[in-house]
């Protein structure tokens, strides 16, 4: 019975500690300023200020910029319901977690209902951009690109120094 329960404890340790690094993997700034660690009620103005920052860069036209306006609402709408999820799955979470015997089955089935839903919303994210990507003239484009372009060289270098 003490053997069991032993393992039982270290296993919900373990559920604890991969569920909460779940959050801050990759990131490699303090808590709070990356996609990692910052899911709080500022998420969503920390990433629409990022994209603002980026987007000034291309000097859009007025009627690019309502196109802009509207696909910015769009998204932030997306950023809002993300968090409400994100603190309804953390206090169920640390729900089952508080009791003294947590059931990882129940961990396990709400983290993978939590997942369900990450495909659709990267293809939301894809398809705003690619909204905003087609009002782009030429020259904004070869910008746009250059810009993924330097991303992807990071993350190239990146991924070499792991690797080593």
């Amino acid at each position: 019975m003490f053997k069991r329960r032993t393992v039982v404890m270290g296993l919900a340790l373990l559920g604890t500690i991969l569920i909460a690094g779940a959050g801050v993997a990759g990131c490699h700034r303090p808590p709070g300023c990356c996609f990692g660690g910052c899911h709080g009620k500022e998420f969503p103005n920390h990433v629409l200020e990022k994209m603002d920052s980026e987007i000034e860069s291309l000097q859009l036209t007025e009627a690019q910029q309502e196109t802009y306006r509207e696909i910015r609402a769009k998204v932030e709408g997306q950023l809002v319901e993300m968090g409400q999820e994100r603190k309804a799955l953390f206090q169920e979470v640390k729900t089952e977690m508080d009791k003294d015997a947590p059931d990882l089955n129940v961990l396990a089935d709400l983290m993978k209902s939590h997942t369900k839903r990450f495909p659709e919303r990267v293809a939301f994210f894809v398809d705003r951009f690619m909204d905003f990507y087609q009002v782009l003239d030429p020259e904004q484009k070869g910008k746009v690109v250059a810009h993924f372009k330097g991303k992807f060289k990071r993350l190239e270098a990146f991924r070499a120094l792991v690797a080593e």
